[in-house]
């Protein structure tokens, strides 16, 4: 949170939760943490969770949690039996489960309390709810999903599976007065969205949902250009620097470009953890940082050189493992690793 403030970040988006392990200790269901994360020592204590909440708040920045459903959930299952899909040999990363099962009508007073929950636990007016990667095959493949589907008419539309999922959840936190954030899968799929519901687009072709989505008056968030756990070889931040979410269309009106909030610049886990996030992440972030806050008429990346180079040794200075920026040059701080 420091270095974030350090470097013109507003938000945390905490993607808390996924498919490998559930570490939030939640006080409703606490058999979801002590079942599904990787071990009594992986978790987010009640008070873990309070102090990430008041330490960012303290440097300007406000934590939006995401419990990302249906997809992204084989670690609920543990605690929760009956609540996946099952599908043996085609459920998520290898295993016999899937999604959710939007049918089983005892998902959704666990939904409405744990979201209930986390709408207390977190003073943020936001919640995302995910809704990304939600693989159909193991739908497809479950005799009792497929059945209740021909009960209720939409036999073979997924979409349509998808949307009464969906429709259920967001009428669940709308009875709790949060906007909510949810991947831009939802806008795609066509599904029945509410107007106040905000687009956060990250596939390839992020400029036509924006079009799309800001000609029909809903809100955008971009992270397409900014996935920095990627990693490769040289000065990647410049391309980071050039993205610009208010590019979408040269002749998008004033009002469609209103509606484009900004963007998050994401760090995934699957091979980062508190051995090499910070170096990884800063001074890359720098970059999509300056270009969310700045004009749009400042597009020289030369003019970035010197400052991105200044800020990393500002970073060294106050402890910070930043790795270099530039293949020449050098800063006059040294990191130095605690002992």
């Amino acid at each position: 949170a420091v270095v974030s403030s350090l470097s013109a970040g507003n938000i945390c988006h905490w993607h808390v939760v996924d498919d490998p392990s559930f570490p939030y200790c939640s006080t409703s269901f606490p058999d979801l943490c002590t079942k599904g994360a990787y071990s009594a020592d992986h978790v987010y204590s009640q008070m873990d969770v309070l102090e990430v909440i008041l330490f960012a708040y303290r440097h300007g920045i406000i934590v939006v949690p995401e419990l990302d459903t249906p997809g992204h959930t084989l670690s609920w299952g543990k605690a929760l039996p009956g609540f996946l899909s099952y599908c043996p040999g085609k459920g998520n990363i290898g295993s016999d489960y899937g999604p959710i099962d939007p049918t089983n009508e005892k998902v959704y007073p666990v939904l409405q309390q744990l979201f209930t929950e986390i709408a207390d636990v977190f003073p943020s007016n936001f919640v995302h709810l995910g809704g990304d990667e939600v693989h159909y095959k193991c739908w497809k493949s479950n005799q009792n999903i497929t059945d209740w589907m021909n009960a209720h008419n939409i036999s073979g539309n997924y979409e349509a599976l998808e949307d009464y999922y969906e429709t259920r959840l967001l009428k669940i936190v709308n009875s709790l007065n949060k906007n909510y954030i949810v991947w831009e899968e939802i806008y795609n799929h066509h599904l029945d969205i509410t107007p106040e519901t905000i687009i956060h687009a990250w596939l390839p072709n992020w400029k036509s949902v924006f079009q799309n989505a800001t000609t029909e008056g809903y809100r955008c968030i971009l992270s397409a250009c900014w996935y920095i756990n990627r990693i490769s070889y040289g000065e990647d931040w410049r391309k980071f620097y050039q993205c610009d979410p208010r590019s979408f269309n040269v002749s998008a009106t004033h009002s469609q470009q209103q509606l484009v909030l900004g963007g998050t610049i994401c760090m995934w886990g699957e091979y980062v953890d508190n051995t090499n996030a910070l170096h990884r992440t800063w001074p890359r972030a720098c970059a999509p940082a300056e270009r969310l806050w700045a004009p749009a008429y400042i597009t020289d990346v030369k003019f970035m050189e010197p400052r991105i180079e200044a800020h990393r040794c500002r970073m060294l200075s106050r402890g910070y493992p930043a790795e270099p920026t530039l293949s020449r040059g050098y800063c006059q701080h040294e990191f130095k690793w605690r002992k």
